[in-house]
């Protein structure tokens, strides 16, 4: 894609109505994002902006009417509303680039670069124990503040939602996918269907349907490179997938990878859960209780559990189940015991890590 100067200075000029002119304009990281630099605007602009335009191809061109799920008009839109909401509840302390301008005809949206920013993925791969450790704390204190922040707050973001287009809801069936595998897991350990069972397993999936009562605003693409660590904390960016759900399946979940495979040990992994947990407190008065929050994160847990896997498509490759999934089901079934919730559940992953150990 050419760098579409004359187009982004016209966009600008009408959405934010005034004249905008720009000094340069260059590709940054990828095709559709611009890094655009101000020569002549209003004195609230920053000096440098990033400029991201919706995705299309010549098979899918952007259509601000064809929202459906994941259409670039969807993507785009979500991203537009996220950054305008968590913008506007968190302005004493931002999480995300401050939001610039939208216009839905081009399809594009302008918001604050965020200059000398360290992408997670690169921390976690190049950078020793304690810059690691101070990243993933300072993502827990942000992703706790996003999360408390948000709750009970879905209406107002919907409000901004729904004004850019209809708003539909992605991954309506994934839960109905995660049970078939726990079905899967219960077969290979021999554990016959049971009213128990499936009762736990309609109740798992009630609560991660609805949300209730972990419902507040979520990422969604929790993948490292979505991180900025800058100088004052961590930026979130990318929400082209975000929308109210079950909070909890972004948050910083214990010392196992759950659910990006960031690894650190158990002291470590309380640290994070202890900031987590104090922002998380600011609205969601539920975080410091811990016969509420537990159960959250166990529900969690196994959602991650099943829908990363690997997951064994025989008897005999779940006798060969990484040492990762095996440690992943002992943490489920020991949560389980611990709190006394899911106990038929938390028992077949304890058969499941039984098998591979005397494996």
């Amino acid at each position: 894609m050419d760098i579409p100067l004359s187009l982004i200075e016209q966009s600008l000029s009408n959405t934010l109505e005034c004249e905008i002119r720009l000094a340069k304009c260059t590709k940054f990281k990828k095709n559709r994002i611009f890094r655009c630099w101000i020569a002549d605007g209003p004195s609230y602009l920053p000096e440098v902006l990033l400029v991201k335009m919706a995705r299309q191809t010549k098979h899918e061109p952007y259509d601000r009417e064809r929202d459906c799920i994941g259409s670039s008009a969807w993507k785009l839109f979500n991203e537009w509303a996220a950054l305008q909401f968590l913008g506007k509840i968190n302005s004493d302390k931002m999480i995300t680039p401050k939001f610039i301008a939208g216009d839905a005809i081009q399809g594009l949206i302008a918001f604050e670069y965020v200059s000398r920013a360290r992408s997670f993925r690169d921390i976690l791969r190049k950078s020793n124990a304690v810059e690691r450790a101070h990243a993933l704390l300072a993502h827990a204190q942000a992703m706790g503040r996003m999360h408390g922040s948000t709750y009970g707050r879905k209406n107002e973001w919907l409000s901004l939602r729904t004004s850019l287009g209809i708003h539909y809801q992605a991954d309506t069936d994934s839960f109905d996918g995660i049970l078939r595998t726990f079905r899967r897991f219960a077969t290979f350990v021999g554990q016959p269907e049971s009213i128990a069972v499936e009762s736990e397993l309609s109740e798992l999936k009630e609560i991660l349907s609805n949300a209730e009562p972990f419902s507040a605003f979520r990422h969604v693409d929790i993948a490292p490179q979505n991180y900025l660590l800058v100088n004052d904390g961590v930026k979130l960016v990318d929400f082209e997938y975000s929308s109210y759900g079950y909070f909890l399946l972004d948050a910083p979940l214990g010392p196992f990878p759950f659910p990006v495979r960031w690894k650190c040990n158990e002291v470590l992994a309380q640290e994070i859960e202890s900031v987590y947990r104090k922002e998380l407190f600011s609205g969601f008065r539920g975080a410091l209780n811990d016969a509420i929050y537990y159960k959250g994160i166990l529900i969690a847990w196994i959602y991650w559990l099943l829908r990363l896997g690997p997951i064994p498509q025989t008897r005999a490759d779940m006798l060969k189940v990484s040492d990762e999934l095996a440690r992943r089901c002992r943490a489920v079934a020991r949560l389980s015991r611990e709190i006394e919730y899911l106990p038929h559940i938390g028992r077949t992953f304890e058969q499941v890590a039984t098998a591979h150990k005397s494996h």
